[in-house]
């Protein structure tokens, strides 16, 4: 791209209400036989107020009546309903079941409703009692964590394990419950089995705890009502490391960027601060454990590389490249956070979580400059399956990112996907490996892993460099995976996240695999090596922490594609210093392109089958600085930072595209990006987020006549009691049964796709006979719908729209320009005369 000029301002047309979303109502609930049904649940509820004789059991916690309410398969239940029968909701499952509890242990009010219900005694019908079809108790099982279902703990073991309780909405409350189950295991520890409660983390919707115990008062534990679950913590998955080779003098003084360019906290092993490419751009490196920082020994430094990798990527972007350049010019500024002991290894007495918020508050809150949160660590035992609820270390990172949006400071968090290792998944051989690629990689075990799922964070997936062996180019025994540049590294995770929304975000460059295919000497056996390491050619280069025998060396994984885009993100925020976050998120994936060379296992099959495999491996693709950060004489960038209260829409104005545009021959390519951080909760099956969001672009039809569309459409969903998400696809359908479909611009991925995630692209390629483009301005309608946040909340949002041409000479961004400039004059004019 030749020209840099500035993004131009998308112009706003005006803000609707939609019909408030109706609760869950109880569709589906009306029963043939409701006195049969009636009596049958008050059985269950009978089983459940009993009293059952019990084991004695040390804790004594103070008791809430905890359950599970079942709904029919049609059937739904609204949260006020429940509120008034007396109960509390704590979870939603995915299965649609209601966890809810009760301090009254007799279910008075509860009881009381069902008798009327069935007709045992007189008063009102409350029909929506017939939604229900179970109610069940929690058992032991439930609460047993998945690690921990893999690795129970064993006799004479002392484990250290992480214990959640059912967060009742009470802080105070959750608070003595822990200082009792702390002193509960104080009074039992002994010097054989020193037990105890090492920390904790009270926040608004999780409290959890690190314990050690043995396995006979694990036993007891699980049978606590108030234990939401116990599992072993996780542990940190790094990648393997090789040495590269250069000496300092090859490179000029290293110089600091300015003060006030913006930083990447790198939460990590911490990093090697006396490496002469890092010390220059070291803002600050600290160690996270207890407050006396007596447990991770060490200090700040990088005890196993992993950290410096990883920040030595943050900093330059493409290491490879600079040494190629021999300079070193860094544009932000690093700080290291270290979280892991001298093992490698979470600190087994700390909560992970507490590591992570004390981290990022001491940073952030001390460094206004500091707004890129990179974390290349995930829990690969910790695979996200459909239709499970969020992970807490990634609902723990969604909630900090809320948090900050509310006190108006901006951060992005970027996270590597992970990393799957498919030799070992199905015990596959080198050559089965060769050959099964890249079809493994839409495996279920090759699905992203905790924190990857956070909501509001960018997940970054891993691309190869599509080049084999540098050291031994000519030996074709020594065989990389991935063939071509831009092809999936071998082990990457993959899509989709939580409530199926488009995970990872994007991509970037993180390695390959190289196999050794030789034979062994007077065998005729191939070798079972895998070459990662130590085959320069398809790793990365970045950071040695033992520098003084060598500054570089190569690694590979999703750790180092993560850094890439969070060096982007840190020099967006640079030359945006106002932005938000959302539009540094939007200009990141508005600017992504998928690679040129695909798989023709991702490209074959009906067009909803390549793109839903495209969006699993590649997201919305690999990021384009240049893109995100300037606009061009044939490509435009239109951008806009706003907000909408829940429940309303939107209306902007995309100018008429020149006849210059069609008359060139190239390609044509419109896209809009939204994004927004709205409120999130693990424990709600139905929606993890509290707020959902969707555009739709129509041409060829005047603003004026949408807005009316959309005005008379809510009215009249208000008074039907309509959802808005119905409502925005009942316009949508009466504009073009009206006005014929070509009105409407039909993206990809399409909006059932799209809009289940907190960012949202959609592009269209624009051929010279498509209709009604040429036919004055588009209409962009951006609509915000409440699932089960507070209706009066307002969400902010960023957009981006652009519009290419791949022919360079098509002067596009003036004419843009122009017509921008004479929409904002009438606006402005028209303004003035409602004003009189």
């Amino acid at each position: 791209m030749v020209s840099q000029f500035e993004h131009l301002k998308l112009p706003k047309t005006i803000n609707i209400e939609l019909p408030r979303r109706p609760g869950r109502g109880f569709g589906g609930g009306k029963r043939s036989n409701p006195v049969e049904h009636g009596k049958h649940l008050l059985d269950q509820l009978s089983g459940l107020t009993e009293p059952k004789k019990q084991q004695s059991n040390p804790f004594r916690l103070d008791p809430k009546l905890i359950f599970k309410i079942k709904a029919t398969k049609k059937g739904s239940i609204e949260d006020k309903d429940l509120t008034r029968t007396g109960l509390d909701i704590l979870a939603i499952e995915p299965d649609k079941a209601i966890v809810v509890f009760s301090s009254d242990l007799e279910l008075k009010e509860f009881r009381k409703r069902l008798e009327n219900y069935s007709q045992i005694t007189e008063g009102p019908e409350y029909s929506y009692l017939g939604a229900i079809d179970e109610l069940v108790p929690l058992e032991r099982e439930d609460r047993i964590g998945r690690l921990l279902e893999l690795k129970p703990v064993q006799i004479g073991e002392l484990a250290a394990l992480d214990l959640e309780l059912w967060h009742t909405g009470d802080r105070k409350e959750m608070q003595k419950y822990l200082d009792d189950i702390a002193d509960v295991l104080e009074s039992l520890s002994e010097d054989t089995a020193p037990m105890r409660m090492s920390d904790r983390y009270v926040g608004e919707y999780m409290c959890i705890a690190r314990i050690k115990v043995t396995q006979e008062i694990l036993e007891l534990l699980l049978e606590e009502k108030i234990v939401k679950e116990i599992d072993r913590p996780p542990q940190p998955a790094f990648e393997r490391d090789g040495d590269y080779q250069l000496p300092i003098s090859s490179f000029p003084e290293v110089i600091s960027p300015p003060e006030n360019n913006c930083g990447i906290l790198v939460i990590d092993s911490g990093v090697q601060r006396g490496h002469p490419l890092i010390a220059p751009v070291l803002g600050e490196a600290d160690v996270f454990s207890d407050p006396e920082q007596k447990l991770i020994k060490g200090g700040a430094d990088d005890v196993n590389g992993h950290g410096t990798s990883v920040s030595g990527i943050a900093i330059y972007g493409d290491v490879e490249n600079c040494i190629k350049k021999r300079s070193f010019d860094p544009t932000v500024w690093l700080f290291s956070a270290r979280v892991t002991d001298e093992n490698c290894q979470y600190y087994e007495d700390l909560l992970l979580e507490t590591q992570l918020d004390q981290a990022i508050h001491a940073f952030v809150d001390q460094y206004p400059n500091c707004k890129v949160i990179n974390i290349s660590l995930g829990n690969a035992n910790q695979i996200y399956r459909d239709r499970m609820k969020q992970f807490r270390l990634a609902a723990k990172i969604d909630e900090i990112a809320y948090q900050y949006q509310i006190k108006k400071i901006n951060i992005v968090f970027v996270i590597s996907a992970g990393n799957t290792n498919p030799l070992h998944e199905k015990a596959r051989s080198d050559e089965q490996l060769k050959t099964d690629y890249p079809n493994y990689l839409l495996d279920q075990n090759a699905r992203i892993i905790d924190p990857a799922t956070s909501a509001i964070a960018l997940t970054v997936g891993s691309l190869s460099y599509g080049r084999g062996s540098m050291t031994e180019p000519a030996d074709v025994r020594r065989q990389a995976i991935a063939k071509l540049p831009g092809y999936p590294s071998p082990f990457t995770r993959t899509g989709f996240g939580v409530d199926g929304m488009i995970k990872p975000d994007v991509v970037d460059f993180g390695g390959d695999l190289a196999l050794d295919l030789s034979y062994r000497e007077g065998l005729d056996l191939p070798k079972v090596s895998q070459l990662r390491d130590n085959v320069a050619g398809v790793s990365v280069v970045t950071f040695s922490k033992n520098f003084q025998s060598s500054l570089f060396h190569i690694c590979s994984g999703t750790s180092f594609a993560a850094p890439r885009v969070a060096n982007i993100a840190a020099q967006l925020f640079t030359k945006y210093p106002n932005a938000s976050s959302n539009l540094i998120r939007a200009l990141i994936v508005n600017s992504a392109v998928l690679p040129k060379e695909i798989p023709d296992e991702f490209s074959n099959g009906t067009e909803s089958q390549k793109i839903k495999k495209q969006l699993q491996i590649y997201g919305y693709g690999q990021t384009d600085l240049e893109r995100a950060m300037y606009s061009a004489e044939n490509y435009v960038v239109l951008s806009e930072e706003d907000i909408l209260k829940v429940g309303y829409f939107n209306l902007y104005t995309i100018p008429q595209l020149p006849q210059e545009f069609f008359d060139v021959k190239g390609t044509r390519i419109l896209s809009v990006t939204l994004a927004f951080d709205p409120p999130t909760r693990p424990t709600r099956g139905d929606s993890y987020l509290g707020v959902t969001m969707e555009f739709d672009l129509f041409k060829g039809i005047d603003h004026k006549i949408v807005r009316n569309a959309y005005e008379v459409a809510s009215k009249e969903a208000a008074s039907k009691n309509n959802s808005s998400d119905e409502f925005v696809e009942n316009t949508k359908t009466k504009l073009k049964k009206k006005y014929g479909d070509g009105i409407e611009v039909k993206f990809s991925p399409g909006s059932n796709i799209r809009k289940k995630g907190t960012l949202q692209k959609g592009q269209v390629q624009i051929f010279p006979q498509s209709t009604k483009y040429n036919e004055g301005n588009m209409t962009l309608v951006v609509s915000c719908n409440r699932k089960w946040a507070d209706p009066d909340d307002i969400q902010r949002y960023a957009l981006v729209v652009s519009i290419s041409h791949s022919d360079p000479q098509v002067n596009l961004y003036n004419r843009m320009r122009l017509q921008i400039d004479q929409i904002d004059q009438i606006d402005q004019r028209e303004r003035n005369r409602a004003r009189g």
